[in-house]
């Protein structure tokens, strides 16, 4: 396996299957500072991991292909090393879905839409919570 580049300043990997709402959270947070790498799901951020060692992992949980609870497993399993924190953003914020995210270890669930600054609030504070 090819060792991981860390970049300097924090890197989030966006995935979202919704174009327009990944775009969006891209701009968003890219003008607060952060790098952004983005995914339509989870396959895709996967496959990026082996080159790319991001400093958050920001995921939908309803998508195809891989979804973000299958992401957050495959991840454990096989990057755990790299102690990536996630947060789910979904519009499901149910219990179950709560619950789920919770015993897989997130560190947030955030309910869509946010509000932007509250966003990069949110991940500034899972970063300086990682550090």
């Amino acid at each position: 396996m090819t060792k991981a580049i860390k970049p300097d300043k924090p890197l989030v990997f966006i995935v979202e299957d919704n174009q327009a709402y990944r775009l969006l959270l891209g701009k968003v947070l890219e003008k607060r500072g952060f790098l952004v790498m983005m995914f339509e799901h989870g396959r895709k951020a996967v496959d990026m991991l082996q080159y790319v060692q991001p400093s958050l992992i920001l995921s939908d949980i309803t998508m195809p292909c891989m979804d973000g609870f299958e992401l957050h497993v495959y991840v454990k399993e096989n990057f755990g090393r790299l102690n990536i924190p996630f947060v789910y953003l979904s519009s499901n914020t149910s219990q179950e879905y709560i619950d789920r995210a919770t015993k897989l270890g997130a560190r947030r669930m955030l309910g869509k839409p946010i509000e932007p600054d509250a966003l990069a609030e949110t991940l500034g504070l899972v970063l300086s919570e990682s550090n």
